[in-house]
């Protein structure tokens, strides 16, 4: 049967303030960056509470931030770098708006945190790192293991640790870690821009907090699942009751506290693998936006290779909303496509009927 009405996975995507993606090869260990991929990390090297964050464009331009709330400092630089047997070459830079005397500083320590940060990856991915089965507890088993490799860094207070991790943009780095566990360099956000908008990575502001949206409690009464309609779309079976109201055959709405939408997506169209599909999606749906915030810290990766849940965090930049995101993706046989089910829901009413939102489908 056609269907006359149906909301695409690219709107879902775009009402949960995230982006598409567009193929690259890919490391089905530890992937190369992809054009347009950011890292922002908290720097715990600076007086004050302090940002650094990292933009790829191609393997020879690299743009890099640097952001003090405190002092108003903010330093924006584009480089020019060449890659030589694991060494990135620096052979030139931009810095963008006007830097005063003050800037000196931090620009001369992204000048030397980038070509370091490659350096350090590099020698990471070789046989002198260790996989970080057991140290990193609660990783998923459908991911490859976390590594760790340690060094002595002077900025950052001598022997360090570094973790390691395939999920993370850029230079797969998850954080720095002193000898007696406090953080040197923590991830606070990642994500990718879409061709042509590099302004979103500059005008990147840190994730230091905001006042929750003041919203009236949720009246809407849920359903056990004896009382609730049975219904079939893309193959993915849902049990949905009365509150819910549907606005296409795979979209529905439960008032203003959550969205619910079933499509099938062409896996090879997404720019995607079926190598490690789970891992791929993870990368994916962990990026943040202009307009919405993934907690880093919360990303969950469970299931199995036949059907696997992708949970996080979101909150929205303009309102402080907290929602829970739930994306549940079935792959085919042949691995070409995949059923995927996008819940977005309110997180405190998602945190007081867990146990309903989770027995939708």
């Amino acid at each position: 049967m056609k269907r006359s009405l149906r909301l695409t996975f690219s709107l879902a995507l775009l009402l949960c303030g995230l982006g598409l993606v567009y193929g690259a090869e890919r490391n089905p260990s530890f992937p190369e960056p992809l054009h347009g991929e950011w890292v922002l990390y908290r720097d715990y090297s600076w007086k004050d509470p302090t940002w650094v964050g990292f933009m790829y464009y191609d393997d020879s331009a690299w743009a890099a931030l640097l952001v003090t709330p405190a002092t108003g400092t903010r330093v924006s630089i584009l480089f020019r770098t060449e890659n030589a047997d694991g060494t990135m070459i620096l052979l030139g830079q931009r810095n963008l708006g006007s830097p005063t005397p003050d800037d000196t500083l931090p620009i001369n320590y992204l000048m030397g945190l980038l070509p370091d940060l490659h350096a350090w990856r590099y020698e990471a991915l070789s046989s002198s790192a260790k996989k970080d089965r057991g140290a990193h507890k609660g990783r998923s088993s459908l991911l490859p293991p976390a590594m760790v490799s340690r060094r002595d860094i002077r900025s950052f207070g001598g022997a360090v640790s570094l973790l390691w991790k395939p999920e993370i943009a850029a230079f797969n780095l998850d954080s720095i870690t002193a000898s007696d566990g406090s953080p040197r360099l923590s991830l606070a956000l990642q994500g990718r821009i879409s061709s042509g908008s590099d302004n979103d990575f500059f005008t990147l502001e840190p994730p230091t907090g905001q006042a929750l949206q003041t919203r009236p409690a949720a009246d809407i009464t849920l359903q056990p699942s004896k009382n609730r309609e049975k219904r079939v779309v893309d193959g993915v079976a849902l049990s949905l009751d009365s509150s819910w109201t549907m606005i296409a055959d795979n979209t529905f709405f439960m008032g203003n506290e959550a969205m619910l939408i079933v499509d099938t997506l062409d896996v090879r169209l997404m720019g995607l693998t079926s190598v490690n599909l789970p891992l791929e999606m993870l990368r994916l749906f962990s990026r943040s936006g202009k307009d919405a915030v993934m907690d880093v810290s919360s990303h969950a990766l469970t299931g199995s290779a036949k059907r696997f849940r992708i949970e996080s965090v979101v909150r929205d930049r303009q309102t402080g909303r907290v929602n829970r995101d739930i994306k549940v993706c079935i792959p085919q046989s042949d691995g070409a496509k995949c059923a995927l089910v996008s819940l977005s829901v309110s997180d405190d009413f998602y945190q007081a009927n867990k146990k309903y939102f989770d027995s939708l489908f």
